[in-house]
């Protein structure tokens, strides 16, 4: 997936990338309510681009989706399991614990891995507009 964007701030071999705003994104204004800033990604500077020039972000979109299924499916799949196996407790604290216990190693697994597969797999300035 290739996205447009402005390079704001160089840092090393990478650049901050404010990315331009979709057409869907004028009637929607989710991520606005969300987060009240301008969206900016950290893209590896491949092409050497200076601060303020538009250059096009390529976003592998294979590595989006397993990075998703890291941070939402790990802790997701944790519940689960946490609910199953704590609905075959005949103690209330212990199911408690053992829901807990699966919830939040899943969930902090998930985010490990999801940040460590981010790290290897940033987005990357391919040209200049």
């Amino acid at each position: 997936m290739k996205e447009i964007g402005k390079v704001v701030e160089i840092n090393e071999n990478a650049a901050v990338v404010l990315m331009e705003e979709k057409e869907k994104c004028k009637t929607c204004n989710l991520c606005k309510k969300i987060l009240p800033r301008e969206p900016k990604i950290e893209a590896e500077n491949i092409i050497r681009a200076s601060v303020g020039d538009i250059v096009e972000v390529e976003i592998d979109e294979d590595a989006l989706f397993k990075i998703s299924v890291f941070i939402y499916g790990f802790p997701l799949l944790g519940f689960i399991l946490g609910v199953i196996l704590s609905y075959f407790l005949k103690i209330a604290f212990l199911k408690i614990i053992v829901f807990l216990i699966f919830l939040t190693s899943f969930w902090t697994f998930g985010f490990q891995k999801g940040k460590k597969y981010g790290l290897k797999t940033k987005p990357k300035i391919v040209s200049k507009r």
